[in-house]
């Protein structure tokens, strides 16, 4: 009996050894949990104030290029339209000043006083062929 009660209190050493261990281990692993929990919530922080900058950053950058852009036109675009505006009155006032209609009476009024196709072309600056189709088309031929 002295055998089963040292065997008993041998094995309740035990369990107690066990469970001590147990609660000692458990509360290591659960100090090393809190302190993993407070370095993810401190990454997650970190990650939202990140994402903010380049959100930021981005939207500098966009509106960097943008103003980029912006000056890009005005320094080529505008010069360029101006330039095609003023190409486009010049072409306009020739027109105006040079009509077709000034032309087929020039050509008439000067082939009714003798002068030859290619001598009306060479005054005027026309083409032998322009000469023609004018007089052709007024029937002066």
């Amino acid at each position: 009996m002295d055998n089963d009660v040292l065997m008993f209190a041998a094995i309740l050493t035990v369990m107690f050894l066990l469970i001590v261990f147990i609660i000692v281990r458990d509360k290591n692993v659960l100090s090393r949990l809190s302190i993993l929990e407070k370095v993810i919530e401190d990454l997650n922080q970190e990650n939202h104030k990140l994402n903010k900058v380049v959100k930021k950053q981005n939207l500098d950058i966009d509106g960097g290029i943008q103003k980029i852009v912006e000056d890009e036109v005005q320094n080529r675009v505008v010069p360029l339209k101006q330039s095609l505006q003023e190409v486009k009155k010049i072409t306009e006032e020739f027109r105006e000043q040079h009509s077709v209609g000034d032309y087929e009476k020039k050509v008439i009024d000067l082939y009714k006083e003798g002068k030859s196709e290619n001598a009306i072309a060479h005054d005027l600056g026309l083409t032998v062929p322009q000469v023609e189709l004018i007089l052709s088309l007024n029937d002066t031929q």
